[in-house]
């Protein structure tokens, strides 16, 4: 990942829209994918670079929705992935997403 984010900066890649938020295949993000794979490691990297690149990480990440309309909390909930639930969590928490559950 280092690698891809280095290169990107040689090239001149908008890394907002063609790297943290561009989706790919079922139009998914590289914040989705993290997400469904479990993958803590990958997420971690993906918020600080969104950070520095001044992503809106509430709307953007953490209540943007996949193709079928999960968010990121759904579908770490749905792949019963605890470690990935509390990250979003505590990131939750740190921008300010409203936590409680509604019901319809």
């Amino acid at each position: 990942m280092e690698k891809l984010w280095g290169s990107g900066r040689e090239v001149q890649v908008n890394f907002k829209d063609e790297l943290l938020l561009s989706k790919v295949v079922y139009g998914l993000t590289a914040w989705d994918r993290a997400v469904f794979n479990g993958n803590k490691e990958v997420l971690e990297k993906l918020w600080v670079w969104s950070r520095e690149m001044q992503v809106n990480l509430k709307d953007d990440l953490l209540l943007a929705k996949d193709f079928v309309g999960l968010t990121a909390w759904d579908s770490a909930a749905f792949s019963d992935n605890k470690e990935v639930l509390e990250k979003l969590r505590v990131w939750g928490r740190e921008v300010q997403v409203n936590l409680e559950m509604t019901c319809c």
